[in-house]
C-alpha cells in the first residue's frame, strides 16, 4: 500500500475536504483524488462519501483512519530516531500534560530544549490524568506529565517530585490567617473543584471517603485557572497542590493552609510513557530536561 496515498487520505479525512487537504499538503486536488481512488481500488471499497458539505468517511474509511493515524505517528517517531543517528535530533514529540505543569514549567523547558535542538517540533496538549493515560496507551502521546498517575503495567512512571495538598481561599476568607486546618473546619464553605477525570480530584475523593467528608461543592470545572479565580473571591475555597498556587501566593491573591488529613497522602508528579515503546531520542532528552528543571525548581 502506497504511503503517499495513506498520507493524502489521512489529511483529507481530518480536513473533510480535498481542497483543504491540498492547501495543507501543497499538492494539487487532482493528485489527492487520484491517490484516494487508488486506495479505494486496492481496498475494493469506497472510503469516502462525496457530499456537497464535504468528504465524509464511510465505515471502511473509519476503520482505515483508526489504523493509519497510529502508523503516521509511529512513522514520525521513527524519523526522530533515524534523524538522531545523524545527530540532527529532528522529528516530533507528542506530550500530554496537566494544566499546572503548563503554568509552572513547560514553557521554560521548551525554551531550553529549542535552544539546543531547534529542528525538533512539539505537540503539547493540556489534559486530565485519564486523558493522558489513554493517550499513552493509544500511542497518541509519547510522554505524559501526570499528577498521581494510576498504576498500570502498560505505563512506566518516573517520579519527579512530591507536593502537598493545601486549602486555598481569598485573603479576606475567615480562615485566611491559618497555617494548618482540618477538613472539618472547611465544612459549610462553598467549594470549587476540578473534574473527576483529574488525578488531583481522584486523590481528593479518596481522602474525602476515608474521612467521611462531603464538601459543599457548588462548581466543578476542567479549568484550573477558574478554580483558582473563584477560590480567590469571597468565602469560597478549594484544595490544590501547593505548587499550583505559588504564583498567586507570592502576589497576595490567595492564602493557603496545609490540611491535616493530607499529611500522609502526598501528590506525586510523574513523567509517564508506554512500557512497550521506546522513547525517541528527542523525547528522552526532553524528559531529562523536565527532570533537571523541576528538581532545581523544587529546591
Amino acid at each position: 500500500m502506497d504511503f503517499t496515498a495513506l498520507r493524502y487520505f489521512s489529511a483529507t479525512a481530518h480536513a473533510r475536504s480535498i481542497r483543504a487537504a491540498s492547501d495543507r499538503l501543497h499538492v494539487s486536488p487532482s493528485a489527492i483524488s487520484r491517490q484516494i481512488a487508488k486506495l479505494e481500488h486496492e481496498l475494493r471499497a469506497p472510503i469516502f462519501d462525496r457530499r456537497a458539505q464535504g468528504m465524509k468517511l464511510t465505515p471502511a474509511g473509519e476503520i482505515l483512519l483508526s489504523k493509519i493515524d497510529g502508523v503516521m505517528r509511529e512513522f514520525s517517531r521513527v524519523k526522530s530516531h533515524i534523524a538522531a543517528l545523524a545527530d540532527l535530533q529532528a522529528g516530533n514529540v507528542d506530550v500530554y500534560c496537566f494544566q499546572t505543569a503548563i503554568e509552572s514549567f513547560v514553557a521554560p523547558v521548551l525554551n531550553r530544549f529549542h535552544t539546543q535542538y531547534p529542528d525538533v517540533t512539539f505537540n503539547v496538549r493540556m489534559s486530565s490524568t485519564d486523558e493522558a493515560m489513554e493517550a499513552l496507551v493509544a500511542g497518541t502521546a509519547e510522554i505524559g506529565l501526570i499528577l498521581n498517575p494510576p498504576v498500570r503495567e502498560t505505563i512506566t512512571r518516573l517520579e519527579v517530585f512530591r507536593d502537598r495538598m493545601v486549602a486555598a481561599f481569598s485573603p479576606v476568607h475567615p480562615l485566611a490567617g491559618r497555617k494548618l486546618l482540618s477538613l472539618r473546619e472547611l465544612e459549610g464553605f462553598p467549594f470549587v473543584l476540578t473534574e473527576p477525570s483529574f488525578g488531583l480530584r481522584q486523590q481528593l475523593e479518596r481522602v474525602f471517603v476515608k474521612h467521611r467528608f462531603e464538601p459543599a461543592t457548588f462548581c466543578v470545572t476542567n479549568s484550573l485557572a477558574l478554580v483558582k479565580e473563584v477560590a480567590s473571591i469571597g468565602n469560597h475555597c478549594t484544595l490544590l497542590p501547593r505548587f499550583a498556587v505559588e504564583k498567586e501566593l507570592a502576589a497576595g491573591h490567595i492564602k493557603a493552609a496545609a490540611v491535616r488529613e493530607f499529611a500522609s497522602d502526598p501528590l506525586i508528579f510523574c513523567i509517564c510513557s508506554a512500557t512497550d515503546r521506546s522513547l525517541s531520542p528527542a523525547a528522552q532528552v526532553f524528559m531529562n530536561i523536565v527532570m533537571d528543571y523541576c528538581r532545581r525548581y523544587r529546591h
